[in-house]
């Protein structure tokens, strides 16, 4: 027979309220897709908040008619500031009794039970963050991003291992966290890849990740990303907060410092696929990458971090960038991009 106490810890669990947090911009065509895969979730205790970052298009509208048929949405509409922004004004409304926070990409969707199996994992678990599968989502086809059981790091290992896993990685969007988490933690407001930046100071509080196996979020490619636009320096973020990030492990997660440089040459590779695919002319930056990447290449070619493949795309891209460039447009043009993205 279930006693009083017994009673109570089931209704204080089912009490507990999630916060999700959905930056909206200019995504009219998708919007609804995503607000009705968070408003059907099958745990029903959730906080739901629209921040409309200054849309130009229908999308506030379609948030406001959200909020009037389904009473757990709240709605924010500000001038433009960006994502950093948006997912900070949300962070800032959120419910001062809540107990977890989650976030979601406007153009994304969730499988129904999604907020069920994470918070169910993470009360059995008590851990601090859960992280699931996703699926990437491009026009013809979908990729599954998953790891094949679930995994749990706890205690001191906790932040390492979760950087240098190829399963936690940087993205908010496929996490639950405890609200605690985000205490005193803010995006930051004019960067981009604002994941990345806020990681340490999020993991740092985690005494248990746990990552589970099942796909739960549909991560949509949309064109307008990094590689089909005009590059810009903006986008040079992601190699200052890779060098940013180098440093902190040297000094406090030695035994990741390899996984470190691994990240800083990805991301270095990346803004070079990045300048050659828009055709910018920045020849000056495509060199000094090229060059960054050479005196790297003895760590390349020796550590297992990297593949045999990948190893000959980066010997290219130091030996010979016109080969590299006419393999970089047919993969461009291909299905997948593998490590050439």
């Amino acid at each position: 027979m279930i006693n009083n106490v017994e009673i109570r810890k089931v209704n204080k669990i089912l009490m507990q309220i999630i916060s999700v947090i959905v930056p909206v911009y200019n995504v009219e065509k998708y919007l609804r897709q995503c607000l009705d895969s968070i408003i059907n979730q099958t745990y029903r205790n959730l906080e739901i908040i629209l921040v409309d970052d200054g849309s130009t298009d229908s999308s506030g509208i379609i948030c406001d008619e959200y909020a009037q048929i389904d009473a757990r949405i709240k709605v924010i509409h500000k001038e433009n500031g960006g994502l950093s922004s948006a997912r900070n004004a949300g962070l800032d409304v959120c419910t001062s009794g809540g107990d977890f926070i989650a976030f979601v990409d406007s153009d994304d969707w969730l499988e129904p039970d999604m907020y069920e199996t994470l918070h169910d994992k993470m009360i059995k678990y008590k851990a601090d963050i859960v992280n699931c599968g996703y699926y990437r989502e491009y026009k013809k086809y979908r990729e599954k991003c998953a790891i094949g059981q679930d995994s749990v790091y706890m205690g001191a290992d906790v932040v390492e291992k979760s950087y240098s896993s190829p399963y936690v990685c940087y993205a908010v969007w496929f996490k639950l966290y405890r609200k605690a988490l985000f205490d005193e933690v803010r995006f930051p407001v004019g960067k981009n890849y604002e994941d990345m930046a806020i990681f340490f100071s999020v993991f740092e509080k985690a005494e248990k990740v746990l990552i589970i196996s099942e796909c739960l979020y549909h991560y949509r490619q949309r064109k307008s990303g990094i590689m089909a636009e005009k590059f810009n320096e903006k986008q040079l973020d992601i190699i200052y907060i890779c060098r940013e990030h180098l440093n902190y492990v040297g000094k406090k997660y030695p035994k990741s410092l390899d996984v470190a440089k691994k990240k800083k040459i990805s991301s270095e590779k990346y803004i070079l696929n990045a300048i050659l695919i828009s055709g910018s002319n920045n020849s000056h930056l495509v060199t000094e990458l090229r060059c960054e990447i050479r005196i790297k290449l003895k760590f390349i070619l020796c550590t297992d971090l990297f593949g045999l493949y990948e190893k000959i795309i980066l010997l290219l891209v130091t030996s010979n960038l016109w080969l590299y460039r006419k393999l970089l447009m047919m993969k461009r043009k291909s299905v997948k991009f593998d490590f050439f993205e």
